[in-house]
């Protein structure tokens, strides 16, 4: 099931295998937060938002299935 906790453990795993660089893992644990504690159609924005980036970050990153997972997790959350 769609999770912030699971999004968060795979940015988690990215960061142990500097999958993401620490700015990137920084900027998306930081745009999780702020998605959850907002509700409604400015959670399913920011997520929405945040998935985007994450898939734009997959294309140069050296866990490209992990960011994909990321990516999938931040979009289930979103509802998509």
């Amino acid at each position: 099931p769609a999770s912030f906790a699971k999004a968060r453990a795979f940015v988690d795993q990215l960061e142990r295998s500097k999958g993401l660089s620490a700015a990137r893992i920084g900027a998306v644990r930081g745009a999780l937060t702020a998605a959850e504690r907002a509700s409604g159609a400015a959670r399913k924005t920011a997520l929405t938002r945040l998935a985007a980036q994450v898939d734009a970050d997959g294309k140069a990153s050296s866990d490209k299935a992990k960011v994909a997972m990321l990516g999938d997790a931040v979009r289930e959350l979103a509802g998509q």
